[in-house]
């Protein structure tokens, strides 16, 4: 009776433990699914808000191209030729003044955008570009009046970046064109854009207006096409060799000046 007491505990100890050795997974399962679906949220807002910072350009400040100056002369806030859209830059478009009195140059252009009132039409661009000069009017990241398209989703006025050459009479109309094909490179490489960004006004002009005039009446505007291909690739090399160099001079053991002398020298 003894041994069969004994057997029979001992079984039923074993019973108990095989039984405590039985878990439940399913709190761990619906941790889990609830970790998962938390991860999955947090993904998708992350996602949401590049998508957002991604619809508007983070506009840059540049003060020369090349030897140019830019000068900085923002249309006033609140101007009904400012209307202040925040935009992402898919377009370079390209115009010309029609401006042809002696004098019309940036500067002079500058001062007229500054100077429309209430009454005016409204009108706006972001860079005029002479011989000499580019004045900025409008910061890149912001929408302007001068594709006659309104405010169409991908269109120049909402996406574009408008660039004015001008034709005064008195301007080097083929060194404006040059300082343009700079500016236009130059802004392709900040906004990671293509050659095929870039867009007459005529393009998105519901009536066609043939603007820039002269580069088309010249049939001269895959040569600018051309030649602002070439600028930017030179410009990126340029950039990539300013890169590799500013890496060497940080790596080097030598002093920051006595590093720049050398290689000053060797360059001379």
């Amino acid at each position: 009776m003894k041994l069969m007491g004994f057997y029979a505990a001992e079984k039923k100890h074993g019973s108990r433990s095989k039984k405590r050795k039985k878990r439940n997974f399913r709190p761990f399962l619906v941790l889990a699914i609830v970790l998962f679906l938390l991860g999955v949220l947090i993904w998708a807002v992350c996602a949401a808000l590049d998508w957002w910072d991604s619809r508007v350009t983070n506009p840059v400040e540049l003060e020369y191209i090349g030897d140019i100056p830019i000068y900085e002369q923002y249309i006033l806030e609140g101007s009904p030729s400012r209307p202040g859209s925040k935009r992402l830059v898919e377009w370079i478009v390209i115009h010309e003044t029609d401006n042809f009195r002696a004098g019309a140059d940036a500067e002079a252009h500058a001062a007229f955008l500054s100077n429309l009132g209430e009454e005016d039409d409204p009108r706006s661009w972001h860079y005029t570009v002479d011989d000499h000069q580019i004045y900025h009017h409008l910061p890149d990241d912001e929408a302007a009046y001068h594709a006659s398209d309104k405010l169409n989703p991908h269109g120049g006025n909402l996406n574009g970046i408008g660039i004015e050459m001008c034709v005064n009479e008195d301007g080097d109309y083929e060194q404006t064109l040059e300082n343009t094909v700079q500016l236009t490179a130059k802004l392709l490489l900040e906004y990671n854009l293509r050659v095929g960004d870039i867009q007459t006004h005529q393009h998105f002009s519901p009536t066609d207006k043939v603007c820039p005039a002269k580069l088309l009446e010249e049939d001269r505007w895959e040569e600018f096409l051309e030649r602002v291909e070439v600028a930017r690739k030179e410009a990126r090399e340029a950039e990539r060799e300013a890169k590799r160099r500013a890496q060497e001079r940080e790596d080097s053991i030598l002093p920051g000046f006595l590093y720049d002398l050398i290689h000053d020298e060797e360059e001379a």
